[in-house]
């Protein structure tokens, strides 16, 4: 017989599996769950787990030797992660942040103007002078561009000051679609 819980999770029986495995794990199940023939099924098919679990208990987890090592050489060798920009302090050496952690702040900040309901930052770089930043828009029909354009890159420059201490030289929009009115 297989475990099978029913309707909710439970066995046939109304024995709820968690409860039966508790009971067993502490080695006191009770008088229905030995008599019963669904969890006596049940228990015996969570038998290898529990005995597993036993063998296992107290027993110290070692990481295989170099597992840091070989995980941060293949997070290095991902081109995405070599993508990061330094951000302004005071402190001693270097921060950097990456391409993606900045887009999505730039990008949260962008979508609250009204009148713009979705933003994609299609480039940022940094040099000398700040970041430029580049920004796909979506706005709704019946925004007026210029005013929401100017908006978009006050909310783009306060970002980038708040969030991360950038000065965002240069703000360049493009408007990719108009769609719907604000409802729909």
């Amino acid at each position: 017989m297989a475990v099978d819980p029913g309707p909710g999770g439970a066995l046939p029986c109304g024995t709820d599996p968690q409860e039966l495995i508790e009971h067993l794990a502490a080695g006191a199940p009770t008088g229905h769950e030995r008599a019963c023939p669904h969890c006596r099924a049940a228990a015996a098919e969570f038998a290898p787990l529990l005995a597993a679990r036993d063998r296992l208990a107290g027993e110290p987890v070692a990481a295989p030797p170099r597992l840091l090592d070989d995980v941060m050489r293949t997070v290095r060798a991902d081109p995405r992660s070599r993508r990061v920009y330094r951000l302004p302090g005071q402190e001693a050496g270097t921060t950097r942040v990456r391409r993606r952690v900045a887009a999505a702040l730039l990008r949260t900040a962008a979508e609250q103007v009204p009148g713009v309901r979705l933003v994609r930052v299609r480039e940022l770089r940094q040099d000398a002078d700040g970041v430029a930043v580049v920004v796909a828009a979506v706005l709704e029909a019946g925004a007026p561009i210029p005013e929401t354009a100017r908006a978009l890159r006050e909310a783009v420059r306060a970002a980038g000051r708040a969030g991360l201490g950038w000065e965002v030289a240069a703000v360049d929009i493009e408007v990719a679609d108009v769609r719907g009115g604000p409802e729909g």
